[in-house]
Parts: structure tokens; C-alpha cells; sequence
């Protein structure tokens, strides 16, 4: 149920480095120009949880979804 084949694997790694890099440059170009928009209460909630909550989604299911769409 949790094993991912190669392509799987390759997709989540993708798009967990795009969400990791995006949170990044959300927190240290965007918050610091202007510490008052929107994503920056996201951003100061902390790294760790959006971490977990980045692999929990890139890992488990999305591709659980797109397994079931396949079908």
C-alpha cells in the first residue's frame, strides 16, 4: 500500500523539493519585503510542521490518488 514504484517516487521527490523551496523563498524574500500578506501567517507557523504536512500529502496521498484515478 505504501510502496512506490520508481516514477511515483521521482514525482513525490519533485514535488516535495518544489513545496520545500517555495516555503523558502515565501519566508525569506516575500515575509521580509512585507511581513503583512496573507502567506506569511502560514510561514511563521514554522518549518516543521509544513514539512510533515509536505511529505504526508507528496507521499502517501497523492499518490494513493492517482493510483485510484488510474483506474
Amino acid at each position: 500500500m505504501f510502496r512506490l514504484s520508481a516514477a511515483e517516487r521521482r514525482f513525490a521527490l519533485t514535488s516535495f523539493a518544489i513545496k520545500v523551496a517555495v516555503f523558502w523563498i515565501a519566508q525569506l524574500v516575500v515575509c521580509v519585503l512585507d511581513p503583512r500578506r496573507l502567506v506569511c501567517g502560514f510561514v511563521e507557523r514554522g518549518f516543521l510542521p509544513c514539512l510533515f504536512s509536505f511529505a504526508v500529502m507528496d507521499f502517501v496521498v497523492i499518490p494513493q490518488l492517482r493510483r485510484r484515478w488510474d483506474r
